[in-house]
């Protein structure tokens, strides 16, 4: 390892860095630099504790979670597991956009910082977190910079800047490795455990003061973390002034700026701004694997974080560590083969032996002790993988690395902290004997009619949707809020809880405690907040779906809602759902007439709107068509009493000077089919477009498009209208035709395939031909038709002696 770092250009570490982060356990205070999640760096730890028998253990950790530190040593929390930190900028401390903010802070076994909280907690030394809170950090750190990037998730732990500096890709050149992955693993993993604490320390730190050298202090200051240290240096000096022996450990890239502010002895408090309750907090969470390893990629701690878990579980548990990795790596090996089989993969003991020997014949090669996740790869890859490494034959290695990411999920032992909502999606889980505490995607067949205690859990797995928990998701059966499927009795759930499960329950603790109470506040404050016809009435189908039963001041909002909305649209699309909601009531025999109150409001509001919706826009047509059809639907049903005044408005629409032509011909077939003898209107007004100029015949195929879709079986009737199609389809040129062909296709596409045959055979009836070739003759390719005709025009013009063109 030394050899890698004598060239002069890093000289910085044996002079005044090299003072300032000398390990000597003699001092009272000692660096100790990790990097997250790393088994190495706990193992050298858990023995510097050892030799420099602390009085305090001091870590890098917003403080604001100090009180949670017991919950995590609890011997009953299985890692992973997370601190969950969030802050609702209320105050526009952070920003004028007041927005919300949350993080976490995972733990696993391979954790430095997990590991020294333990001991000290078996010691029974002092231990706590010494950065800023949560809130503080955000305040302090720039737009677009480090917790305040755009990103869907954040960690605390993030080791970015270890694998972004110059100095890194020159390691890699000098030493000739592929990446930073490899590198680490060699040079600091695999060998790391064969150094002393006082080396394993020295090498970190020569590495990270060396990573930093590239960063400038502007760029530090306004990712927050020169604030940061200062406020870490001052929680260190305290310690001292109280007499403590203190070892510090932090992310290896804040040593050398702690050190120099210590040294310095320069210490300025960092303004701490009150924070509430409701507006900040921390709270212990489960976590998996899966989040630790893809939250950030390998920026955020270890790849492949089970592997590397369990070499620091072997570790603990007395492994030599000159073959901890060569036995891991075996045992990876086999369960890869043993998982391939099942995939049907063969897999034979002789590709096994091949892989082993490839294995250690490259750890060999590349002068490493043992064999890492590197060799183990490029093994599985040599004696795996036959012939030419495709997508299917790359799958051993795919299962290779999903075994070495891991699928568990771990569990707060303490209860006392967990946050009520999840404490309460826990037990409504237990009742429902739901495996939450698997990763693993679970199903749940549930019926709807046979007992209470499907719809107990139908109206369970809807409020965990309502809260955007993402745990589960319907995958079959009625989808009621659509009104899809309405006819199946039975509902297919997949679920799996992950830590946006929990993050999602925290975030809606200020709702309630329970997730029934969460549900109904949420409801509550998104019907308070929406003035719109279709936002009520969903927020009303959702309340439904869940089982919460609006109160009786909610069904008035819910009725001005409606009466106040002037978006003709919102309140067409409140009507399909007041609609959906009264069917969904009498399915499920629950008696309630406010929701029959709010669709007549909605048709009381549509009907005088709707002769006013003739000139719409051409990109609003077919939505003002939609409205028009179900208006026709309701009132042939459960609204029949407006049959006559919505006749009169349809009447009143086409009799406008302008008209949209699509929603023109939905609103003659409308009244066609209210009564068959305005048949002959219908034709006058296509005949109208007929003899019209160019662009007036143009807009035909929109009347047909909207007369179709209203009345299709106008054109059953008798040939009349084909005859019209007929002339209007021929009386274009090519260009002229194929722009009116989307709409024609459109027009012709609200026919059965029987009613296309009928009318298939009627136009061949019309031209003179066989109806079977117009159904089920042979396409001609247009780029070939055009190219005969260009063929014909040149033999023609040469026949004439002509030169042709």
């Amino acid at each position: 390892m030394d050899g890698i770092f004598k060239d002069s250009l890093f000289a910085e570490i044996t002079g005044e860095a090299g003072e300032l982060l000398k390990y000597d356990t003699s001092r009272s205070l000692l660096f100790f630099p990790v990097r997250h999640h790393s088994p190495v760096c706990s193992y050298q730890l858990l023995r510097a504790i050892e030799e420099f028998s602390p009085t305090a253990v001091l870590v890098e950790g917003p403080e604001n979670a100090n009180d949670l530190i017991p919950v995590l040593t609890d011997e009953r929390t299985e890692l992973p597991a997370a601190f969950y930190y969030f802050y609702k900028d209320k105050k526009k401390l952070v920003s004028e956009d007041a927005e919300d903010y949350k993080c976490y802070y995972p733990f696993l076994y391979s954790s430095p910082e997990f590991n020294a909280l333990a001991a000290a907690a078996a010691k029974g030394i002092t231990a706590a977190f010494i950065d800023l809170p949560y809130s503080e950090i955000l305040i302090h750190t720039a737009k677009g910079k480090g917790l305040r990037k755009d990103a869907e998730k954040h960690s605390y732990t993030d080791d970015t800047r270890l694998i972004r500096s110059q100095f890194y890709k020159r390691l890699c050149e000098k030493t000739g490795i592929r990446n930073f992955e490899e590198f680490w693993e060699k040079y600091f993993e695999i060998e790391g455990l064969k150094l002393t604490p006082a080396e394993f320390c020295k090498n970190m730190h020569t590495y990270c003061v060396l990573t930093r050298s590239q960063e400038k202090d502007a760029e530090l200051e306004a990712e927050g973390t020169l604030a940061r240290e200062r406020h870490m240096a001052l929680r260190i000096k305290e310690a001292l002034d109280k007499g403590e022996k203190v070892l510090v450990v932090t992310g290896g890239l804040h040593s050398l700026g702690l050190a120099k502010l210590m040294h310095k002895g320069n210490f300025k408090a960092e303004k701490l701004h009150k924070m509430t309750p409701d507006i900040q907090g921390s709270f212990p969470t489960a976590y998996s694997y899966e989040a630790a390893d893809a939250l950030h990629g390998y920026a955020s701690g270890m790849r492949c974080p089970a592997f590397y878990d369990s070499i620091m579980k072997r570790i603990v548990n007395g492994a030599d560590t000159a073959n901890v990795y060569n036995d891991a790596t075996l045992e990876l090996l086999i369960k890869t083969a043993k998982e391939s089989s099942k995939k049907d993969i063969p897999i034979s003991i002789a590709d096994i032996t091949s892989a082993e020997t490839v294995m250690s014949g490259l750890a060999a090669l590349r002068n490493v002790s043992q064999c890492g996740l590197s060799e183990l790869a490029d093994g599985i890859t040599s004696a795996f993988i036959k012939g030419e490494k495709t997508i299917s034959s790359a799958m051993p290695l795919d299962i290779m690395k999903r075994l070495a990411t891991g699928d568990s999920i771990g569990r707060i032992g303490d209860k006392t902290h967990v946050p009520p909502l999840v404490e309460d999606f826990e037990k409504q889980c237990d009742i429902f004997k739901l495996k939450y505490a698997s990763v693993i995607p679970q199903e749940a067949d549930v019926p709807l009619f046979l007992g209470e205690r499907g719809l107990a859990l139908s109206r369970l797995l809807h409020r965990l949707t309502y809260l955007d928990t993402g745990f589960a998701t319907l995958t079959k059966g009625p989808d009621l809020k659509r009104g899809r499927d309405r006819s199946r009795v039975r509902e297919l759930w997949k679920y799996r809880r992950t830590p946006q499960v929990d993050a999602s329950l925290i975030d809606h603790t200020t709702d309630g405690f329970t997730i029934e109470e969460a549900c109904t506040n949420l409801a509550a404050r998104a019907l308070n907040e929406n003035r719109r016809s279709q936002d009520a009435a969903q927020i009303a189908i959702d309340c439904f779906l869940m089982g919460i039963p609006l109160t009786d001041h909610q069904k008035e909002l819910i009725y001005d809602i409606v009466s106040e909305d002037g978006d003709f649209f919102s309140i067409g699309e409140g009507l399909r759902c007041f609609a959906r909601l009264c069917d969904l009531q009498k399915l499920y025999e629950f008696e309630d007439s406010s929701s029959f109150a709010c669709l007549e409001k909605c048709m009381s509001r549509l009907i005088p709107a709707l002769p006013a919706m003739a000139n719409s826009p051409e990109d609003k047509a077919v939505d003002v068509v939609d409205i028009m059809r179900l208006m026709y639907s309701l009132t042939g049903s459960m609204l029949e009493s407006w049959r006559g005044t919505f006749e009169e408005a349809l009447i009143t629409l086409a009799g406008s000077k302008d008209k949209t032509p699509e929603i023109y011909g939905a609103a003659m077939g409308l009244l066609y089919s209210l009564d068959p003898t305005r048949r002959y209107a219908a034709e006058e007004a296509m005949r109208g477009f007929l003899q019209g100029s160019e662009k007036v015949r143009m807009q035909g195929a929109d009347y047909l498009k909207g007369l179709f879709c209203t009345a299709g079986d106008i054109v059953l009737a008798d040939d009349s209208f084909l005859y019209m199609t007929d002339d209007l389809i021929t009386g274009f040129d090519r260009e002229d035709y194929l722009e009116i062909l989307p709409s024609m296709r459109l027009a012709f596409s609200h026919f059965t395939p029987s009613e296309i045959q009928s009318i298939a055979k009627a136009v061949a009836g019309i031209h003179g031909v066989k109806d079977n070739d117009i159904m089920y003759g042979d396409i001609i390719d247009e780029g070939l038709s055009e190219f005969g005709r260009k063929l014909d025009s040149l033999i023609t013009a040469k026949l004439n002696g002509g030169e042709g063109q």
